[in-house]
């Protein structure tokens, strides 16, 4: 159920944020976003507070500057590039590259950290790649031309785009 849930949410996320990258110049709606997203979250801060108070790190200058590092390389950075990718790729290309974050972040995990990620871990890992991959080749490119179209009409193949500009 917690999967499926994910799953939706992803998908969510995915097309909202397309939506945003085409709507939406710059990271404006990047910075709306996390503003939004920090307002939403600010009450249960304050109603539930963790073992030691937010504001109570203040005066620690290197606290706060792991802080901000912090929240630099793990939201802004990486949705900043999501934006930028989703601006040039087609969504199933995206949605391929996003169910490589797991695996990603397992080996930063096991480089970094020594974190043990288990088989099972990686049974899923993989079992998400390969799911995410194949419903990327069932819905993707493989569906028939219009039969209104003058390329179907006329026996030809139809027209090939590629997301980015190619080299002459």
């Amino acid at each position: 159920l917690y999967a499926l849930i994910a799953g939706a949410f992803w998908a969510l996320y995915i097309r909202s944020s397309a939506s945003v990258g085409e709507l939406v110049p710059g990271a404006s709606g990047l910075a709306v976003a996390m503003v939004v997203g920090a307002i939403c979250v600010i009450p249960g801060a304050l109603l539930f507070p963790g073992p030691v108070a937010l504001w109570s790190v203040t005066h620690d200058t290197h606290l706060v500057l792991f802080i901000i590092g912090t929240s630099l390389l793990a939201s802004v950075v990486p949705y900043s590039s999501e934006l930028a990718a989703l601006r040039h790729l087609p969504e199933q290309v995206f949605s391929v590259l996003l169910s490589l974050e797991p695996a990603i972040a397992a080996l930063a995990g096991w480089a970094l950290l020594g974190q043990e990620t288990g088989l099972m871990r990686w049974v899923a890992i993989i079992l998400l790649i390969t799911a995410s991959i194949g419903i990327t080749q069932t819905t993707g490119g493989s569906a028939p031309a219009d039969e209104t179209s003058d390329s179907y009409q006329r026996n030809e193949p139809p027209e090939q785009t590629s997301p980015l500009p190619l080299p002459e």
